[in-house]
């Protein structure tokens, strides 16, 4: 099984891989970037400005995505707490009830 995932990992990443270097090859003029509040303007390559638009979405899709992740992982984390106390204290009054 492993294997086969390695399989599909790698028949997945090549194409896209290629994908990526061609755009790359063939984007390579610049591109003026305005930050228009700010006297800031930069020059990029095309394939620079998308790549790292790709590549700041992609992460803060992760990050949206993880904090309601961390915050149910907060919320089992207290109530399995709450569950070993709770179990704790059962079993010692069921030790002292005759």
């Amino acid at each position: 099984m492993p294997r086969l995932i390695r399989l599909l990992s790698l028949l997945i990443t090549l194409p896209v891989t290629l994908a990526v270097v061609v755009f790359a090859v063939a984007n390579r003029g610049p591109v003026t970037v305005d930050f228009w509040p700010f006297a800031l303007a930069v020059d990029v390559p095309l394939y620079g400005l998308a790549l790292g638009t790709l590549a700041l979405g992609c992460l803060l899709g992760a990050l949206l995505t993880w904090l309601p992740l961390l915050l149910t992982r907060r919320a089992l984390t207290s109530a399995r707490a709450k569950i070993e106390k709770l179990e704790a204290s059962l079993s010692q009054k069921s030790a002292e009830t005759p």
